[in-house]
């Protein structure tokens, strides 16, 4: 297995000079950007990224080992949505070029809540279609993300989509805490999609209070699952999302602002046991790049410890 670590690095800042010094810091190369200086990279347009950021990242020698879009976070039946959506994933294609970055990440759009998934199938392949017409004749691939509330937030789901569109132009990014979040066993789910994944976001999620928690502390046996990556020599990126403000902010309004403990006991229980495996207290400080960086180096053990096993 040959890993290359990446991140959302605006989970720490949205400041570039802040994720940039964070990238190095850890002596990695890669970042995964989402929001960079207060706005969402679909934002920017290739010009604008052109004349404002990606001399900065030339300069630290920082690459971009996805984009991570919201591509494909818009209700099924929002056509207003869905077409801006078109022009904005034009001009990331521009910005991916540029960066030499080969994947940029999607979604299979918003599902009304309470209704039949089914009959919104084939609208959500069509337009998938439409986004892999955006990168006919280019490097890039697309990557579809397992998300809460999208059509394809289930493996089945995903299979279905995947299978249906049909392009070497869609692939799969595979997301362990989102599918505990929606209810599946994400050790289940990497079995049925492993073979059409290409590239990992690495969090993790507490089954009984659906929270994310540091990696090794929820329900995905990350383990097994690099084990079997190291036995199938997987080469590729794996991309830190571990939502650090959650705990790392949220604890503290969940902790000491009265009854928030039993507004949102989810949460409540979450972090205590959070804080118990990592040995802290309720008044220990913790900061969203603490988070981060425990999750990297969560993520390096596992890296090391699957390859001393093989």
């Amino acid at each position: 297995m040959k890993v290359s670590i990446s991140g959302f690095y605006d989970e720490v800042s949205s400041n570039l000079d802040e994720q940039i010094a964070l990238v190095r810091e850890l002596g990695e190369k890669y970042i995964c950007p989402r929001r960079i200086d207060g706005k969402n990279i679909a934002d920017y347009t290739a010009e604008e990224f052109a004349a404002k950021i990606k001399p900065r990242l030339d300069a630290a020698g920082i690459g971009f080992s996805s984009i991570g879009s919201p591509i494909g976070k818009v209700n099924v039946n929002d056509e207003e949505g869905f077409n801006r959506q078109l022009t904005q994933l034009k001009e990331l294609v521009g910005i991916a070029a540029m960066m030499n970055c080969k994947y940029i990440r999607i979604f299979s759009f918003f599902i009304p809540k309470g209704a039949d998934y089914s009959k919104y199938r084939d609208t959500v392949v069509e337009k998938l279609k439409k986004f892999v017409e955006c990168v006919e004749g280019t490097d890039v691939v697309l990557l579809h993300e397992n998300e809460k509330g999208i059509y394809g937030d289930v493996a089945d789901r995903v299979v279905e989509i995947y299978d249906a569109v049909n392009s070497p132009k869609f692939r799969l990014a595979y997301d362990a805490s989102n599918f505990i979040q929606v209810g599946e066993n994400p050790n289940e789910a990497y079995e049925k999609l492993k073979d059409s994944v290409v590239y990992y976001h690495i969090k993790d999620c507490d089954k009984a209070t659906r929270v994310e928690v540091p990696m090794g502390l929820g329900e995905t046996d990350y383990k097994k699952i690099f084990d079997d990556l190291e036995a199938r020599g997987y080469e590729g990126f794996m991309t830190l999302e571990p939502h650090t403000a959650k705990y790392a902010v949220g604890r503290k309004y969940v902790y000491f602002v009265p009854f928030a403990r039993f507004i949102v006991p989810d949460f409540y229980k979450a972090f205590c046991y959070i804080d118990e495996k990592l040995g802290n207290t309720k008044t220990t400080k913790v900061t969203r790049k603490d988070v981060f960086v425990l999750q990297y180096k969560n993520l390096k053990k596992f890296i090391e410890e699957a390859g001393k096993r093989a």
